[in-house]
């Protein structure tokens, strides 16, 4: 007896008093709630827009740095706080949108919890200034853990509110460590950003990184503004113009549906569903599968459509407060509304027909549709090299046949029907090339004319050995730069194998537009952004060959400040006259072509863009062109002033990226013919160009008429329908690198979009 009185007295004083059962302290239990209402930065990002619009705001500007994890700051121009509320304002339940329980039946508003701001606050260091039309001068006040630290004190400021939260989990070390890169982070925030900017048109949203002058999102807002014309601004006009209207109304169960739809001529790699109910944005499973069986028979497989609802219910029949994030609601009679509104949609795509429509009112190039095929070359008499009998087809995407046939001397093997023996064709190998990596006629010639004038003038430039030995270690010193190596990590990251096997091997088809045009990748034809890949293919190619690339010397060297004043004067620029009447533009000028000689060593080390004595000498060639292609350097201004204010100066890898993306934006425009040219008809050039050539002829600007001649040559090569044979030149240059990865993104966003396939085709017509 007394063994087992010891025994349990032991246990009282051992490991069960440490099971007993305690009360949480205060500090614990708000970071639990916290941690469940502000799961990532986009969360956070959501409950202060939210508090924004029910605050009657019509602009909310965001700036976001690291993802949102350093910083994240959010200004409206509502009705702003009350000095005398901002003691309770972090606090837990504190809310001005609710007073009983039975109010949340006809809750209109976002926030009821009064925990938005108090979560934020227990996960970061809250800073808040608020001005209402009453006062005088507006009011800061930073908190720490939901309480106030010290008195508000007075600011200068105008009417709304600014909210900016810093060091976002700074106490959760697990919470940072789980989260996304930064880059992912920051790509959630502005989708976030995106749906609420298209229910809500007629507010201004603004989403920028900090530090940086140019906005990613800006829409203008206004009373006149629909969702339409968000959806245009934010999406592109090519989503915008695939949308229908979608409406629904039903009186039992009472509810109404309205948005916007795409017909089966969008596809999107996965279903793109926008959708609020009583103008929150919520997920709900049952209607996400209602739109996908809708679309289902009409889409290939593995596409969907792009559809925002906004579905309005009674009140009385929502329950909000089911989700720590708001993100789903419960409404009563879930299985009817979705039903309902599965057949009100299907009906509506049905009005608009099933069948996919291509734009043919461009013209073709040489008024053709180029095959995926092409036939042996024939000869110069007009048959081929075998009496003119086609006797070989081959695919023009240089592979392993034609590895194959270079070995053999230029042979091609015919296919020929089961039984039969395989044909060898000897094809000329003067005209034709069967591997994208021989010479072509072209460089060869250049390079014996080259050779020729050298033995005319009887001087050889003997070979810089040592300078190319110098360009090599430099070269290789560049490459092994730890922000150039995280780059190409990022660019592999992103990308998409399948997508990038399809686009290195693709067939250019025809264009469509002075950017899009179609390609042929596999057994599918795309409509492709054309400008997209060849900036992302020319960004690409400047890590490969950073420190290493080749330049386009320019004839004469150009005055710097010169051209940085018609820059700023460029409406690309941001530059207003009356906005900036203070501003001195030769001033201005000035100090960006100072900046830029500060930094001409490393712009000539790592991008071959040369400037000495304010004048400049050569620019960078990121896609490998030659220099009589037709480049147009109208951009020339614009991009100098972009590398001077665009460019974070202070960080390495900020840096680099920003100056790849930036001349690789350059030098892909002055490939691109102006739509503006691709739309002009030949009299109406021919008459143009003539004219010029004729008036610079007279007032002796051309030496002799043969250099009138090439000159009227190139401009009706590079304006009018032959302005888009600089797309197919685009293409190839683009198709022969061969080596790009091509992010995931671009299958996603409208860049690629896959039109019909084979497998569909024979599908539908059991032939192709």
């Amino acid at each position: 007896m007394a063994a087992t009185e010891a025994a349990c007295a032991e246990g009282a004083d051992g490991p069960a008093e440490e099971n007993r059962i305690v009360q949480l302290e205060e500090t614990v239990i708000n970071r639990i709630a916290a941690g469940e209402v502000v799961v990532r930065p986009a969360n956070a990002i959501k409950e202060l827009m939210e508090n924004s619009i029910d605050a009657g705001s019509t602009r909310i500007m965001i700036a976001v740095k690291a993802g949102g994890l350093k910083m994240l700051r959010i200004e409206d121009d509502g009705h702003g706080i009350n000095v005398k509320d901002m003691p309770i304002l972090c606090e837990r339940f504190t809310t001005s949108k609710l007073r009983k329980y039975e109010d949340l039946s006809a809750i209109g508003t976002f926030g009821f919890r009064g925990e938005a701001l108090a979560s934020i606050s227990h996960v970061a260091h809250v800073t808040v200034s608020t001005m209402t039309e009453q006062d005088n001068l507006a009011h800061m006040a930073q908190y720490l853990d939901g309480k106030l630290r010290g008195p508000p004190r007075p600011c200068a400021g105008v009417r709304g509110t600014t909210v900016v939260a810093e060091d976002l989990f700074y106490n959760n070390s697990t919470r940072r460590q789980a989260l996304a890169k930064d880059s992912i982070e920051h790509t959630k925030i502005l989708e976030v950003v995106q749906r609420y900017a298209i229910h809500y048109p007629k507010v201004s949203f603004s989403c920028r990184k900090a530090g940086s002058a140019v906005a990613e999102l800006h829409t203008v807002g206004g009373a006149a503004t629909s969702s339409l014309d968000a959806i245009g601004v934010i999406y592109g006009q090519n989503l915008a113009h695939e949308l229908f209207p979608v409406e629904v109304k039903s009186e039992d169960p009472k509810f109404r549906c309205t948005g916007l739809a795409t017909g089966p001529n969008w596809t999107t790699r996965s279903c793109h569903l926008t959708l609020f109910i009583n103008h929150r944005l919520v997920e709900c499973g049952l209607l996400r599968k209602a739109v996908e069986a809708v679309y289902a028979p009409v889409l290939p497989r593995h596409q969907h459509p792009w559809v925002y609802l906004d579905l309005e219910l009674d009140p009385a029949t929502v329950d909000v407060n089911v989700h720590p994030t708001k993100n789903e609601v419960q409404f009563l009679h879930e299985e009817v509304i979705s039903q309902r509104l599965q057949e009100a949609l299907a009906l509506q795509l049905r009005e608009r027909g099933g069948s996919r429509t291509f734009d043919t009112k461009m013209p073709l190039l040489g008024g053709q549709l180029a095959t995926p095929f092409a036939t042996a070359s024939r000869g110069a008499s007009g048959g081929n090299a075998n009496g003119g009998a086609v006797t070989a087809a081959e695919s023009p995407v240089a592979g392993a046949g034609s590895e194959n046939r270079a070995k053999n001397g230029g042979a091609a093997t015919e296919v020929k029907p089961a039984g039969s023996e395989p044909k060898r064709v000897d094809l000329n190998p003067l005209r034709v090339r069967t591997d994208h990596r021989q010479r072509s006629l072209d460089s060869v010639w250049r390079e014996s004319q080259l050779t020729q004038a050298q033995q005319a003038d009887g001087e050889v430039q003997p070979m810089a050995v040592e300078d190319d030995e110098e360009r090599r270690t430099a070269f290789r010193e560049a490459q092994q730069l730890s922000s150039i190596c995280d780059l190409k990590v990022a660019a592999k990251l992103a990308a998409d194998a399948d997508l990038s096997k399809r686009l290195n091997q693709s067939v250019y088809v025809g264009p469509a537009t002075h950017e899009l045009v179609l390609l042929q990748c596999g057994a599918t034809l795309c409509l492709a952004n054309l400008a997209c890949l060849a900036r992302e293919c020319a960004y690409q190619r400047l890590l490969r060959m950073f420190g290493g690339m080749g330049c386009i010397s320019l004839k004469d060297p150009l005055p710097l400040q010169e051209l940085l004043k018609l820059g700023i004067l460029d409406p690309g620029s941001g530059y207003e006259q009356t906005e900036h009447a203070h501003v001195d533009t030769n001033e201005l000028a000035a100090r960006l072509a100072r900046l830029l000689e500060e930094k001409a060593e490393m712009l000539h080390e790592y991008f071959m863009l040369d400037i000495v004595e304010g004048k400049l000498l050569s620019l960078p060639n990121a896609l490998g062109v030659s220099s009589d292609s037709g480049l147009c350097f109208d951009g020339l201004p614009l991009f100098l002033v972009r590398l001077c204010a665009e460019t974070d100066w202070t960080e390495e890898k900020a840096c680099l990226r920003g100056l790849c993306r930036i001349v690789a934006d350059f030098c892909v425009e002055a490939l691109l013919p102006s739509e503006e040219d691709a739309v002009k008809n030949s009299a109406e050039i021919q008459e143009t160009a003539t004219a010029a050539l004729n008036a610079a002829v007279e007032a002796g600007e051309f030496e002799d008429v043969a250099a009138a001649a090439a000159a009227r040559k190139k401009r009706l090569r590079t304006t009018g329908p032959q302005a888009l044979q600089e797309l197919r030149w685009l293409h190839e240059a683009i198709r022969r690198d061969g080596e790009c990865q091509w992010p995931a993104a671009f299958a996603r966003d409208g860049t690629v979009l896959d039109l019909v396939s084979l497998d569909q085709l024979y599908r539908i017509f059991e032939r192709c």
